[in-house]
């Protein structure tokens, strides 16, 4: 006990003192990420990506009633995302010191915890955001469907039509059943980010973020470069087709869902639905194997569906594979290049 208490007086250091020097780490630790005001690599992207879509607007703005609305809108996101970068801070607070004292852990802030996740979460609200407006841009910036390329590409390579040739089975369990797969597929990029947050592993959460949204920016300016509406709407095809996509009880009721909210967006090459839960897949068997293995049969029926529900043309989905490839081998690279730190794809 004495012995103890020598090296105590040795120290200098009262428990109340001990106190007060982690309450003063914790201090110093709140203000230093508070001040940590560096726009992220998904920040950087963002305003790329919103930069490159005003830029085109202001070149086809002849052709755009509404130019100056969209401008001006573009210069609000980026003005929101710079003031999310500036006044929250880049890392949740997991990633604070603790205090050298083993009994008096700091605990992290509320406010920088909910500052955290919003600069975390906010490129996600992002994506839905940009992908709308395709809907009025494509045709305005690109005004020429290229269904009629695609389909023939399509018809060189098998000798028919692939939506055509498969109906040979078609039923309508079947089509309930890759009807209410292909509806998930807007929630699996979610789903690895959470699994990610909740895991603590903030650092491997950053880089899915940046990775997802880089592949649905890459993707959106495909279909822009690439304007196309899919088999189900071009003559050739509809007409060749003898069995109507008939489900059991609600497929009707989800497609009329999904071609209400995303209204006719010329958004089939590439195939958006394939490279993003490609690249699902592979973050997650390399993050989270255990999300994997959940998420991988999902995954394939959501890659089935696009041609068997008649969205997309094949090459559709081979191009947005070879993407989603693309993607994995330059997102690591690219992330250090816009600030990021070197991610270790271990679980």
């Amino acid at each position: 006990m004495s012995g103890e208490g020598s090296r105590d007086g040795r120290l200098g250091w009262s428990e109340g003192e001990t106190r007060r020097r982690g309450d003063a780490v914790g201090e110093r630790t709140d203000d230093s990420i508070q001040r940590d005001t560096r726009l992220n690599p998904a920040d950087k992207l963002a305003i790329a990506y919103l930069a490159v879509i005003t830029l085109l607007v202001l070149v086809f703005s002849y052709r755009i009633p509404w130019w100056w609305a969209f401008c001006a809108g573009h210069a609000i996101l980026v003005a929101l995302v710079v003031l999310i970068a500036r006044s929250l801070p880049v890392s949740p607070s997991p990633a604070l010191p603790i205090s050298s004292s083993p009994r008096l852990p700091l605990s992290p802030s509320p406010r920088l915890t909910l500052a955290a996740f919003v600069h975390g979460w906010y490129p996600v609200a992002l994506v839905p955001i940009t992908y709308k407006e395709l809907s009025y841009l494509i045709p305005r910036i690109h005004p020429h469907d290229f269904d009629a390329a695609l389909a023939a590409i399509d018809y060189r390579a098998f000798g028919v039509h692939p939506t055509v040739w498969l109906e040979r089975f078609t039923s309508p369990l079947l089509t309930e059943v890759f009807q209410i797969t292909y509806s998930t597929y807007y929630f699996l990029p979610i789903i690895l980010g959470a699994v990610l947050w909740r895991k603590g592993r903030i650092d491997k959460f950053n880089f899915w973020v940046f990775v997802a949204i880089l592949g649905f920016y890459l993707s959106y300016l495909g279909y822009i470069a690439v304007p196309a509406i899919g088999p189900r709407f071009l003559s050739a095809i509809a007409e060749a087709q003898t069995m109507p996509l008939a489900g059991v009880l609600l497929s009707h009721t989800i497609r009329d869902t999904l071609d209400r909210a995303e209204g006719i967006t010329r958004d089939c090459f590439p195939s958006g639905h394939t490279e993003v839960t490609l690249l699902v897949l592979y973050y997650s068997r390399r993050f989270h194997r255990r999300t994997f293995w959940w998420l991988l049969p999902v995954g394939s029926g959501i890659i089935l569906s696009t041609v068997y529900l008649r969205y997309h043309y094949v090459i559709d989905v081979v191009a947005g594979a070879l993407l989603a490839g693309a993607i994995v081998m330059i997102a690591k690279p690219l992330y250090r290049r816009l600030g990021g730190i070197d991610i270790r794809e271990s679980q």
